[in-house]
């Protein structure tokens, strides 16, 4: 009998949830439902009357990370150009 090592079968099955996790979601959903609201617009004012411009930037960056959900990491990501991963190129165009 071999000991140790990937075995078939092993473990949770790809894409199943947590169950704790998923309870945990649904409670704090639940307790944090009148909150949202509030939240998103203490971070609107934030991005519109900050004092600084960092604090500015971090609010508008919540704001869309929670409205529009975070951006993945392509898997395969190549590099532009031949340059490293990290580096890039400013684009300014018209917005």
């Amino acid at each position: 009998m071999k000991h140790g090592g990937k075995r078939p079968g092993a473990g949770r099955p790809a894409g199943s949830q947590n169950a704790d996790t998923a309870a945990m979601r649904a409670a704090l959903s639940g307790l944090l439902e009148g909150q949202v609201a509030v939240a998103i617009a203490a971070l609107a004012d934030i991005a519109q009357n900050g004092t600084s411009e960092s604090a500015r930037v971090s609010a508008a960056c919540a704001i869309l990370d929670r409205t529009h959900g975070r951006p993945r990491a392509a898997p395969n990501a190549a590099p532009l150009h031949g340059k490293p991963p990290g580096a890039f190129d400013l684009v300014i165009g018209n917005w």
